[in-house]
């Protein structure tokens, strides 16, 4: 049976972005969890393909997919936290000693030592736990900047700029493409709220993904007579990196693009 490390030694490790994922191990963990197909991949070798497609065709889903073994991983490192001081660093409600509530991308969820629910009671998706997990560890976060910046302006950034620019931005400047009225109706659904900001931009609108995870949306749209394309630009707390991952970063803004455009 193939493991996700498997998959992805056979992958060309470009991020090329093609695939719809931001990064090779992060197709190859879809493709593990049998969320995606080998054959999106348009760089493996014609010989990897055939013999990849052949195994996981036979390969009989898991209950312990990835994201499900990546939250056994972290349970712990969660468990062992100060609840008090996580919920003062990182701007969430002190329920009880064992008991969190913090807002993600405009939804409550309840984080105990032992899991995450959500408003309903029941557990979120994997992939949702895992970024609000992976946001509760990081370490000593400073206080917020208040300073916009761009995603090619994070540390560490330069090898995802890609995938932010064609599965975050891109995604959301083509759906919303001559539609302010539908934009400023996708924001505002997801919490949104005006933004003052200057600018050139047809509409602005700042976002809390985290209490402590500033976004700022601006919008461009398109001008047919000069041949200019809709854009959108999402900008950030300059201390961003001190609050996620950056793989986190581009896992997050394509959970954002997706439900702005109605597509998760």
């Amino acid at each position: 049976m193939k493991t996700a490390v498997d998959i992805y030694k056979l992958l060309p490790k470009t991020n090329c972005g093609t695939c719809g994922m931001p990064t090779c191990f992060g197709f190859a963990t879809k493709v593990g969890a049998h969320m995606a197909s080998i054959s999106s991949c348009p760089n493996l070798s014609p010989d990897a393909k055939t013999a990849l497609s052949a195994e996981l065709e036979n390969q009989q889903p898991s209950r312990g997919t990835v994201y499900e073994q990546a939250l056994i991983s972290l349970r712990p490192k969660i468990a062992a936290l100060d609840f008090a001081k996580t919920a003062a660093a990182f701007g969430a409600e002190l329920i009880d000693p064992d008991t969190l509530e913090l807002s993600f991308l405009g939804d409550k969820y309840r984080i105990t030592r032992e899991r995450i629910l959500d408003k309903s009671g029941g557990e979120p998706v994997p992939f949702i736990s895992i970024l609000i997990y992976n946001h509760l560890s990081m370490p000593n976060p400073p206080a917020l900047a208040g300073e916009w910046i761009t995603f090619s302006s994070v540390p560490a950034s330069h090898a995802k700029d890609k995938a932010w620019t064609g599965h975050v931005e891109e995604v959301i400047a083509r759906h919303f493409s001559d539609n302010i009225k539908g934009l400023k109706q996708a924001c505002g659904r997801l919490g949104g709220v005006i933004s003052t900001s200057k600018g050139s931009h047809d509409a602005a609108y700042e976002f809390l993904f985290f209490p402590r995870y500033p976004v700022l949306l601006q919008f461009y749209d398109t001008i047919p007579a000069e041949g200019f394309p809709a854009q959108c630009k999402l900008l950030l707390d300059k201390t961003v990196d001190k609050y996620l991952d950056i793989e986190s970063i581009v896992l997050l803004g394509e959970e954002f693009a997706g439900r702005m455009t109605g597509k998760t």
